[in-house]
């Protein structure tokens, strides 16, 4: 695993403030009102301390990282491992202070990409408020002892800036590929994303 120095001994980010991201959320994209209608809801019932329990079988927050070249439009992908899809790094939050920062460990983590390389593009002067919100199941898994359950993750954009060399992590993917907006435009998984980036970059 690579070594992070990111990482705090509580996630600061309690119910509070991540209802208080969510209402500048909606107030910035308006038109999202149905992919957000289980997050809501989830947010509404689940006591701050269950929000990123792993074992809240109910549901959990995650967050990801959208890395991408803005010169060459493409962004980078992993092959996860034990989904076997092509996806964005990111993961459960393990103590960090903010959302934001959770989502930057985890790009460093599965991609071997420096801090250095990788620039914060928020969408509010609050940059903890996150660029997409996505509601998705996550099928059991009996070797974890884990039911079906839904991963409300909450992505940030940061665009690098670096030569291609970096070594993913080989225990959390088995692939990494830059990838073209106008492919991912056509992938059901990506098409909202790249039709928010289009208006965002």
């Amino acid at each position: 695993m690579y070594s992070v120095v990111l990482r705090q001994n509580f996630l600061m980010t309690g119910k509070a403030e991540v209802a208080a991201l969510f209402d500048v959320y909606k107030q910035q994209f308006t038109d999202e009102q149905d992919r957000i209608k289980i997050f809501c809801e989830y947010l509404e019932r689940t006591e701050g301390g269950r929000l990123y329990d792993r074992k809240n079988f109910d549901g959990h927050i995650t967050t990801s990282a959208f890395i991408i070249d803005i010169a060459r439009a493409e962004m980078l992908l992993l092959r996860h491992k034990s989904l076997g899809r092509w996806l964005q790094p990111g993961g459960h939050t393990e103590g960090d202070d903010t959302l934001l920062a959770s989502a930057l460990r985890e790009a460093i983590e599965e991609t071997g990409i420096a801090p250095a390389y990788l620039i914060n593009m928020p969408v509010h002067i609050n940059t903890d408020v996150p660029f997409d919100i996505d509601s998705h199941y996550i099928p059991p898994n009996p070797k974890k002892d884990e039911a079906g359950h839904y991963h409300h993750d909450l992505r940030y954009i940061f665009a690098y800036s670096g030569v291609r060399d970096n070594n993913y992590n080989e225990e959390e993917a088995t692939g990494m590929s830059w990838v073209s907006f106008a492919s991912l435009a056509a992938d059901d998984t990506f098409r909202n994303v790249v039709a928010k980036l289009a208006l965002t970059l």
